[in-house]
């Protein structure tokens, strides 16, 4: 399957850092202090259809950033407390399973293998280095029905078919 053009559109939410997570590889206690602050509320009302997701931002040395929010339309402004990432239109591979509930509370590289799994399945290609490409991310996205609940995930890897290959080292 060939890559889609992704929308621009904005990420609101808090990043941490890999020394965040706790000793199973979660990271439980930012989604719970997150909610607790009362930010998914705020974020609520900003997106098209409220979220709660995670955004992984990979960098070429092996390292990655965890960000805990929502994704929102690109003429918001980001509430005090808040940080934002511009996501940039782009190509990409998105793909979606049915799910009941949020994945917070299991180990970070667990829930990105399966969606990778997911998005590998439904026919796109997968770059060897995320973290070597122009636009280094991965969402993992829980859309809430009208009832608050959640009903599927979708994965969504921003992929660029020119690098899918990467380089063999950082200079």
């Amino acid at each position: 399957m060939a890559v889609e053009q992704l929308p621009a559109q904005q990420f609101f939410g808090r990043v941490f850092m890999p020394e965040s997570s706790d000793e199973l590889g979660t990271y439980e206690q930012a989604w719970q202090d997150f909610t607790a602050a009362g930010y998914f509320d705020q974020l609520d009302e900003l997106a098209e259809t409220p979220n709660r997701t995670t955004l992984l931002v990979f960098s070429p040395f092996g390292t990655f950033q965890y960000w805990v929010g929502s994704v929102v339309p690109m003429d918001v402004t980001v509430p005090e407390g808040l940080q934002v990432l511009p996501l940039p239109a782009a190509t990409g591979g998105q793909a979606e399973k049915p799910a009941s509930r949020l994945t917070s509370a299991f180990p970070v590289e667990m829930n990105f293998n399966k969606g990778l799994e997911v998005i590998e399945k439904a026919g796109y290609p997968l770059p060897s280095h995320i973290g070597q490409t122009d636009h280094p991310y991965f969402l993992e996205q829980y859309p809430l029905n009208d009832n608050g609940e959640v009903e599927k995930v979708i994965y969504t890897l921003y992929i660029n078919e020119d690098q899918l290959e990467g380089y063999d080292e950082v200079e």
